[in-house]
C-alpha cells in the first residue's frame, strides 16, 4: 500500500514538475523573443502572461499585445491571444483570437478584424527553427473593415496549409469561405450595381506555392519567405450570375515577376468587363476591341455568354493572345 503512495506521489510531483518546467519556460521564452524584437527595433509588448492548463496541456493569454515591425510597416494589436499546447508536444499549438477587434496596420491603411470563434491550429518541427509542417485556421463570421467602410466580410471560413514532406518549401493550400461579402469600399470602386448579390455564392480554392525557403520563426524575425512557383489547381468563385474558374502555373524570380499562363472560365463575361472598365484595369478606350475579340471567342465555344481562354504572364505583362490586357501583378510578401 506505501509502495503505491509512494508511486502516486512521486507521479503527481513529477507530473507538476513537468508543466511548471515547460510552462514557466514557454512564458521565459515569450518574454525574450519580445525584448530581442525590441533590441531590433520593433514594437512588441504584452501588459502581462497568464497561464493556467494544469496538468496536461501549456495554457497561456498574451494580454494587450502589440506588435510593429518597422521595415515592413505592418502591425498587430490585440486585447488577449491564447496560445495552448500539450506539454507532450509543445510543437502543436493552438492560437486562439479575441472576440472583440484586432487593429492591423500595413503601409497601405489601418483596418480592424472581428472574428467569431476564430483559432489557428500550428504544427511546428520540434528544432530550433520551429519550421511550419501544417497549419489550419478557422472561423464563424468575420468582418474585416476601417473608419471609411467595410472591406471584406464571411461567415464560416477555413483555410488548410500542409508542407510537402519531399520538398520542404512546397505547401499546398485549401481555402473556402462561406458567403464571402465584398463590402461598401470595394463595391463603391467597382460601381457594383445595387442589385447585385450581397455575397458569393461559393468561393473556393486549391492551390500549392513554393517558397524560397521554408517558413520557419525567421518568418517572423527577419523576413517572409518569398513564392518562387504558384500553382493553382481549381479555383471557383460565383457571384450572382458571374461564375469564374481559374487554373494557372506561374515561375516567379526574385523580383517578383511572374512568367506562366491562367486559364479562365468566364460565364456572363460581359458584365465583367463593365466591372473591369469601372475599375480602371480596362481603359475605356480599349473596351470595344476588347468585346469583339472576346465575343469572338466565346463564339467559338458555342456559347456567347461563356469564355474558356488562357491569359499569358510574361515580362510583367498580361494578354490573351495578341491583346495587351496591362501589368500583371508583382508577387512580394512583405
Amino acid at each position: 500500500m506505501w509502495r503505491l503512495i509512494r508511486f502516486v506521489l512521486l507521479a503527481a510531483l513529477a507530473v507538476s514538475g513537468w508543466w511548471a518546467f515547460a510552462t514557466f519556460g514557454a512564458v521565459r521564452g515569450i518574454d525574450q523573443w519580445l525584448a530581442q524584437r525590441q533590441v531590433d527595433g520593433w514594437q512588441a509588448e504584452t501588459s502581462a502572461i497568464g497561464f493556467q492548463g494544469f496538468p496536461s496541456h501549456v495554457h497561456l493569454f498574451l494580454k494587450k499585445l502589440t506588435l510593429a515591425d518597422p521595415s515592413t510597416g505592418v502591425a498587430l494589436d490585440a486585447s488577449v491571444l491564447e496560445l495552448r499546447a500539450p506539454v507532450w508536444a509543445p510543437g502543436d499549438i493552438r492560437i486562439v483570437l479575441p472576440g472583440d477587434p484586432i487593429l492591423l496596420a500595413t503601409p497601405e491603411g489601418r483596418a480592424r478584424l472581428l472574428v467569431q470563434k476564430g483559432r489557428v491550429d500550428v504544427s511546428l518541427k520540434p528544432k530550433a527553427a520551429m519550421a511550419l509542417e501544417k497549419m489550419k485556421t478557422s472561423s464563424d463570421a468575420w468582418l474585416l473593415d476601417s473608419l471609411a467602410g467595410d472591406f471584406l466580410a464571411g461567415g464560416k471560413s477555413q483555410m488548410v496549409l500542409h508542407q510537402d514532406e519531399e520538398i520542404p518549401e512546397k505547401y499546398t493550400l485549401d481555402l473556402r469561405v462561406d458567403a464571402l461579402r465584398p463590402g461598401e469600399i470595394p463595391r463603391a470602386a467597382l460601381f457594383i450595381p445595387q442589385h447585385w448579390p450581397v455575397s458569393f455564392d461559393s468561393f473556393n480554392a486549391r492551390l500549392s506555392v513554393t517558397f524560397d525557403r521554408v517558413w520557419d520563426i525567421s518568418a517572423l524575425e527577419v523576413s517572409r519567405p518569398q513564392p518562387r512557383q504558384i500553382i493553382i489547381n481549381q479555383a471557383e468563385a460565383v457571384w450572382g450570375a458571374l461564375q469564374l474558374r481559374f487554373a494557372a502555373t506561374l515561375d516567379i524570380d526574385p523580383e517578383g515577376v511572374a512568367t506562366g499562363t491562367v486559364k479562365v472560365q468566364a460565364r456572363n463575361w460581359r458584365a465583367m468587363l463593365a466591372l473591369a472598365e469601372n475599375a480602371g484595369v480596362l481603359p475605356r478606350a480599349l473596351r470595344p476591341q476588347f468585346e469583339q475579340a472576346l465575343s469572338a471567342l466565346a463564339g467559338l465555344g458555342g456559347n456567347s455568354e461563356a469564355l474558356d481562354l488562357t491569359l499569358a504572364l510574361n515580362d510583367g505583362l498580361i494578354s490573351v493572345g495578341f491583346l495587351p490586357l496591362g501589368p500583371a501583378p508583382r508577387f512580394i510578401l512583405r
